[in-house]
């Protein structure tokens, strides 16, 4: 049975060797992302002759799902990962494939899987001038949102996150979980946002507050894929604020100009949160598969 390690902090850098970042478009391939969501999820790591293997557990310590492997031998990982199945009673699954990848597998493993689209784990990419600038007539609404907020909340600041704010991001955070009737104790976001805000510069992470009458009252918080890619990591708001979602999404983006694309993540097949992001018009909806073994 292979041996899997829950993601270690220590290997973030590692890790990330083992990825082409010249083509990385998915937050998947954020190490720093699947980082902060390693208990979520049960994210683990193993190795096979110079080759990354990524696995999901379930809280039960079943496989819900392989990945298709990274460096030098992935063939031969895969046939560890068959081995591996079967060891564990269970039938293989590879997740999370992008189309470039079920093409890889059904290469490397001719009519043994079945795939299915995970619309749930698509990822939402942006042009981030789009998003910076809100221009031309698809924007008209967001732009008109916008004017709006700042016509009512005439007293307001964005600030980028540093240390002398990070305290006033993670106010807004956990006031957004009482809105929410959710209790932060047990949040592996809670958990993870924090662990950012206090690690901003070990991990490279950038972000932002938005005040009204000197109230924070959105935050969002971020991290490189790849130099061509920003991904946005966490967002929140506060009820009772309107547009204050458009409002920090689109003075964030302004920052992240240097870069091609901005990953928004997946809509975690949540109605209104795929409404609301495809009403931002990605320009790119990075499809993903499950591949059952037949």
């Amino acid at each position: 049975m292979l041996n899997f390690r829950l993601m270690e902090r220590s290997k973030i850098k590692e890790y990330a060797k083992y990825y082409d970042y010249s083509i990385a478009l998915g937050c998947d391939m954020n190490l720093l992302n699947v980082y902060f969501w390693r208990h979520e999820y049960n994210i683990s790591f193993a190795f096979f002759d110079e080759t990354l293997l990524k696995a999901y557990f379930k809280p039960d310590g079943s496989v819900w799902g392989y990945c298709l492997p990274v460096g030098k031998n992935v063939s031969g990982a895969l046939e560890q990962i068959f081995e591996d199945s079967r060891e564990r009673g269970q039938k293989p699954r590879i997740v999370m494939l992008t189309n470039e990848q079920r093409a890889r597998l059904e290469e490397l493993c001719p009519n043994r899987f079945a795939y299915t689209r995970s619309p749930e784990n698509q990822d939402y990419i942006y042009l981030s001038e789009e998003l910076a600038t809100l221009s031309g007539k698809k924007f008209h609404a967001k732009r008109n949102h916008i004017s709006k907020f700042y016509r009512t909340y005439e007293n307001t600041r964005f600030e980028l996150i540093n240390d002398k704010n990070k305290n006033d991001a993670m106010a807004v955070v956990l006031e957004w979980y009482a809105e929410n009737d959710l209790s932060p104790d047990q949040s592996s976001e809670v958990a993870a946002i924090s662990e950012g805000l206090e690690s901003l510069g070990e991990f490279n992470m950038s972000g932002a507050v938005l005040y009204v009458d000197e109230k924070p009252v959105a935050m969002t918080l971020g991290s490189e894929i790849s130099s061509r890619v920003y991904d946005v990591n966490f967002e929140k708001a506060l009820r009772g604020y309107d547009g204050v979602y458009a409002v920090i999404n689109n003075e964030f983006s302004k920052t992240l100009t240097r870069y091609e694309y901005i990953n928004r993540e997946e809509d975690m097949g949540i109605e209104g949160l795929r409404k609301s992001k495809l009403s931002y018009h990605p320009a790119i909806i990075l499809d993903r598969f499950n591949a059952e073994m037949i």
